[in-house]
């Protein structure tokens, strides 16, 4: 049987920007909430990550000098072997999926 959550009290646990918490596994993938506050490093990934925004605006660049823009209620799919940051000036609430294994390199 699944475990119903409340995600804003869930997200009211993350005290740092960048730090995950996990809230949920499907298979191989896990659905995380983080705050992006400022601008994480440059970085990729061996497989498909999804950005959903729930609170604010953030910024993803790619490492060839282009950048999307996503606002609350909006995604975003970052192909395996991108490179690219996140960042945001007010901050922001997202929720990622990605493989429960995935790294950054």
């Amino acid at each position: 049987m699944g475990k119903k959550q409340n995600i804003r009290e869930a997200a009211s646990r993350l005290t740092q920007p960048f730090k995950h918490l996990i809230i949920g596994q499907v298979d191989d993938y896990c659905a995380y909430l983080t705050r992006i506050e400022g601008t994480y490093i440059f970085h990729h990934h061996p497989r498909d990550e999804m950005y959903l925004v729930l609170e604010g605006e953030i910024a993803v660049d790619y490492g060839d000098g282009t950048s999307v823009t996503i606002s609350e209620g909006e995604s975003l799919v970052v192909e395996a072997g991108v490179k690219h940051r996140s960042r945001s000036e007010k901050g922001a609430l997202v929720l990622m999926f990605k493989a429960k294994d995935l790294f950054a390199e």
